[in-house]
């Protein structure tokens, strides 16, 4: 079950300064602002300790809806810690869906299996195209990593990430 998450609509966007009661009438920016700027619906950061050669790698990410101009986006951001030194995985794909009602709309693969074998550490952003619409009702993110660990013999595996809540 996911969670929603309600953004502003459409229209007239009245603030009252605090400092004086002063009233300030505009158009938000796109269906999402707000007085405190862009709402995002995001996961909570997700961490996994993957069994490699040498050290083992650690991996955080964090799913998010995001609101471009005209539309949305899914975008999984995070790091790693301990990679590179020795080969730590034959294979290592992020793959993030935007979903509606839980239904794919977008989906794009990320792989870093390179990046990820070559670095100690490093920022991981992987991300759909901007799906255009207005309509935010239903979006989530979701997503998994595929992966497979260097010199293992078993194979792949798959890490199967929470989604965002819903946007509303």
């Amino acid at each position: 079950m996911k969670k929603t998450v309600t953004t502003l609509s459409r229209g007239m966007l009245v603030t009252a300064l605090a400092a004086g009661g002063i009233l300030v009438a505009g158009n938000p920016a796109t269906a999402a602002e707000s007085a405190a700027g862009p709402i995002n619906a995001c996961s909570a950061t997700q961490k996994k300790e993957f069994a490699t050669s040498g050290y083992d790698t650690d991996v955080h990410l964090k799913l998010c809806v995001v609101p471009r101009t005209g539309g949305w986006l899914v975008s999984a951001d995070g790091g790693w810690t301990d990679g590179g030194g020795v080969r730590k995985f034959d294979n290592f794909d992020i793959q993030v869906r935007l979903e509606r009602n839980d239904k794919d709309v977008l989906v794009s693969l990320c792989d870093i299996t390179a990046e990820i074998n070559r670095a100690d550490s490093g920022r991981i952003q992987c991300q759909t195209k901007v799906h255009k619409t207005e309509n935010q009702k239903g979006l989530s993110a979701d997503g998994k990593v595929l992966y497979d660990l260097d010199a293992d013999g078993a194979g792949g595996y798959t890490w199967a990430l929470t989604g965002s809540p819903r946007l509303t």
